[in-house]
């Protein structure tokens, strides 16, 4: 199996810094990294600006001969090329997303994004919660059909609010034609 890991060339570019490390984490995953290999693989694939940064950054982290790990290397490139005002912001719009003028799929893929940046939604601990944050983000009309389920395994909740947004929108065609 090959695999054709994407460059990352640094400057500017938050969301595609995020993105760069989502896929590499993916690709040790599917090759079976080991530990060792994957901060020395993530580095290979940084060019320009980003291998300037990784040289130096690597000399600070590697003094006296510690071993960098991946964990390390994420936090250095997450502080450097996805900053805490960024972070703090996509915190912010995810805690203020409303569904709106999308549908319930666009909202779902939009909040599961944004979700990503807010980890305490992401612990199984926290499905209750997640699945209250999703629910109180939906369209009234949408919200109005869902909300007596009072469903709390978010997978669920998702797929049903879709189908009453769906069919909400069909009948809502159906009496303009």
């Amino acid at each position: 199996m090959k695999h054709k890991p994407p460059t990352f060339t640094g400057g500017y570019n938050p969301e595609g810094a995020v993105n760069w490390l989502e896929e590499v984490e993916i690709i040790f995953e599917a090759m079976g990294c080991s530990e060792e290999n994957k901060v020395t693989l993530g580095a290979y694939v940084l060019r320009e600006e980003a291998n300037h940064w990784w040289k130096n950054a690597k000399q600070r982290l590697g003094a006296g001969g510690a071993v960098i790990t991946l964990e390390m290397f994420k936090r250095e490139f997450l502080i450097k090329y996805f900053p805490a005002d960024v972070r703090n912001r996509k915190v912010v719009e995810f805690m203020e997303l409303k569904q709106g003028n999308m549908s319930v799929a666009e909202y779902a893929a939009k909040f599961e994004s944004l979700c990503a940046f807010s980890p305490y939604y992401n612990t199984p601990e926290a499905e209750y919660h997640k699945c209250v944050k999703f629910e109180s983000g939906l369209r009234p009309d949408v919200k109005h059909l869902i909300g007596f389920s009072e469903i709390r395994d978010f997978l669920i909740l998702v797929n049903k609010s879709r189908i009453c947004d769906e069919d909400g929108r069909a009948k809502s065609n159906y009496y303009k034609a």
